[in-house]
């Protein structure tokens, strides 16, 4: 069972950059995704508040295991 997804598109497609490209560095994201390092910090830390997590690793763990990324192979 999914859990309501909490992550705006914004957030969702950090989260996908961050799987595409192995990483949460802030400058090489927002390269990809054509955003400023400040405005990426920002979105990881609202990503952060809205998980209730207290890392990007976390938060990106948190939101492959709900299924908020919607990875090919879906879990039931």
């Amino acid at each position: 069972m999914m859990h309501d997804n909490p992550l705006t598109p914004a957030l969702s497609d950090l989260m996908k950059a961050c799987q595409k490209f192995k990483t949460t560095e802030s400058k090489v994201l927002a390269i990809h995704l054509n955003k400023s390092p400040a405005t990426v910090r920002t979105e990881f830390q609202r990503a952060m508040a809205l998980m209730n997590v207290n890392s990007r690793y976390a938060a990106l763990k948190t939101a492959e295991e709900n299924g908020w990324l919607e990875v090919a192979s879906k879990q039931h």
